[in-house]
């Protein structure tokens, strides 16, 4: 038997938009054994571009290995709005699954207090900030309820580092110089309508590249907000003792150039500094961007931890 899969829409607390999540339940998921534990997992791409649909072969087989029910959430993509909508957009998801709508939809096969959240890239980072409660005052919004742990997968983690704020011409892995205006066209107008998704082969699928071509991530997640990018500094709030984690679990490549190493790095020190003991980070040697989208690719080391702090 396979997973079962409910696609479900919910209107968004900022501005009453559709955002789709698919709630993924195991097979062998009954309501006479112990419920579940639950994983919100968010797609990468910059908050600019991607799909729930990316989920890669080991969250794919997560329900029926792990036995964990998985929510693969979409969220609002920059330019057409800014981090305080994307934002937004995750923590209603943590909302969502606290309630009874959710409880329905699961059959009450989820514990609803074993949530655990996740993400890769740039759902990583979303992952750090809903576990932390990080920016939320800042974007005027109310922390969505802490979930009991984090599990991030090469995450961004820091607006102001070098490497967000330094053009490249051409970025370093791309063979060429991407014409944004060209190739982009209305998906980098603030005003053009506004997606909750884009597909992986789509003209958008640049715009993370383009992106770091040009040196953009900031202005791109935080024009016309007047939100300081260090807002969103994980370390740094960590370090400043302004804010704490979940046990939470970070793992990176160590040859990563989309997203560098230093973002897991950074987080982990200024946690272990502050005395945080329920953290773990592993730097995967010779490993790239994406790199667990390989379906030889288990991650049984994130799944352990998940594991040992779902009991």
């Amino acid at each position: 038997m396979s997973s079962q899969t409910h696609e479900v829409v919910f209107k968004t607390t900022k501005d009453k938009q559709s955002v789709k999540a698919d709630v993924i339940i195991p097979s062998t998921a009954s309501t006479s054994q112990k419920p579940l534990p639950v994983l919100v997992w968010w797609h990468g791409g910059g908050l600019l571009q991607g799909t729930r649909k990316g989920l890669a072969p080991h969250l794919q087989n997560a329900p029926e290995k792990h036995n964990v029910i998985v929510v693969s959430a979409d969220y609002r993509l920059a330019p057409q709005v800014r981090m305080p909508e994307i934002l937004s957009d995750a923590g209603d998801v943590l909302s969502w699954i606290q309630s009874d709508a959710f409880a329905k939809i699961t059959n009450n096969k989820a514990d609803q207090t074993k949530v655990f959240v996740s993400g890769s890239s740039a759902g990583g980072w979303l992952a750090l900030l809903t576990a932390s409660g990080l920016g939320f005052k800042e974007c005027g919004l109310t922390p969505p309820p802490k979930p009991v742990g984090c599990l991030a997968i090469y995450p961004i983690s820091d607006l102001k580092d070098s490497f967000w704020n330094t053009k490249q011409h051409p970025v370093t892995y791309f063979p060429r110089v991407i014409d944004g205006e060209k190739e982009l066209g209305e998906n980098l107008d603030p005003k053009s309508a506004v997606l909750t998704f884009s597909a992986l082969d789509s003209p958008r699928s640049v715009f993370y590249h383009y992106m770091i071509q040009e040196a953009l991530l900031p202005s791109l997640l935080l024009d016309g907000t007047g939100i300081n990018p260090e807002a969103f500094s994980v370390a740094k709030a960590i370090s400043e003792g302004s804010i704490t984690l979940p046990p939470t679990f970070i793992i990176h490549g160590s040859i990563d150039d989309k997203v560098p190493p230093r973002q897991a790095t950074d987080v982990y020190e200024a946690a272990k500094a502050k005395g945080f003991k329920d953290i773990e980070l592993i730097i995967e040697d010779g490993k790239d961007h994406l790199y667990d989208r390989d379906e030889k690719e288990d991650m049984a080391s994130m799944y352990a931890f998940l594991a040992k702090y779902a009991v």
